[in-house]
């Protein structure tokens, strides 16, 4: 994992000392790491985390957050309001590192 609870914790504006949700936020985290690498055909696989001396760049990092944001923001599969994609955030901070596949 190379995402930081701490730093999720600070952007969602909750207080690092309030433990209720953190087993919640990890989950969140995992899921939105593993949608990342998805989203770049296993592109993830060069970024070692925190175990390597390879850490993943900033722009992916962002990415993560971005999306386990969004994941804690919209808990239920459907919403009663119009949904529009954020121009130049999620596939824009990923469309560069992304292992294209030609089938």
């Amino acid at each position: 994992m190379y995402t930081n609870i701490q730093y999720f914790k600070k952007n969602l504006n909750i207080e690092n000392d309030y433990n209720d949700e953190d087993s919640y936020l990890l989950n969140l985290l995992n899921v939105a790491e593993l949608q990342v690498d998805n989203y770049l055909n296993g592109g993830m696989s060069g970024f070692t985390g925190t175990t390597g001396t390879t850490a993943p760049p900033v722009t992916i990092k962002q990415a993560v957050y971005l999306l386990a944001t969004h994941y804690y923001l919209n808990r239920t599969i459907i919403t009663p309001m119009a949904c529009n994609a954020i121009p130049y955030s999620f596939s824009a901070l990923l469309d560069f590192y992304k292992n294209d596949i030609i089938l």
